[in-house]
């Protein structure tokens, strides 16, 4: 019993004493070391969606969604990711100061797609909510004389 005893009191201690260190290394948030807080700001998009229209079987386009930083802190695009591989989006890597703009450019590739698409790109960010969905849409046409497939 007084084993059990000494070891509950160690044990609380120890607790204690890692409290303290982690609330040192933290600011107190108790986040852990490596966890950084990067304030909130506000993302205003000229467009959230684009629609390229009709567009050939095969074909890649691309269109260039700018955003403006409106908040008062940088503004920082962590990822930005979309609904399928063949929609690859590519953004403004440095932080974008409050007033100053940005852009994110999401290449479509056409390739063995046919009809109507809509694709989805998710930017994450510093912003409130952490999340922004940008749409592109097309309308992909078959070729008319598709080649001969044995």
């Amino acid at each position: 019993m007084v084993i059990f005893f000494s070891f509950a009191v160690l044990l609380f201690i120890s607790a204690c004493e890692n409290k303290r260190t982690g609330d040192a290394s933290t600011g107190g948030n108790g986040m852990g070391a490596q966890s950084k807080v990067i304030p909130l700001t506000k993302i205003e998009f000229v467009e959230m969606e684009h629609d390229f229209g009709k567009i050939d079987q095969g074909q890649v386009v691309e269109y260039m969604f700018k955003f403006k930083n409106v908040g008062d802190n940088p503004l920082v695009i962590e990822d930005a990711r979309a609904t399928c591989g063949c929609t690859i989006p590519d953004w403004t890597k440095e932080a974008v100061q409050p007033g100053q703009e940005g852009n994110i450019t999401v290449k479509y590739n056409s390739k063995g797609r046919k009809g109507m698409i809509n694709k989805k790109v998710t930017v994450y960010s510093n912003t409130d909510p952490k999340e922004t969905i940008l749409d592109i849409k097309a309308e992909v046409l078959e070729p008319e004389n598709p080649p001969f497939k044995n």
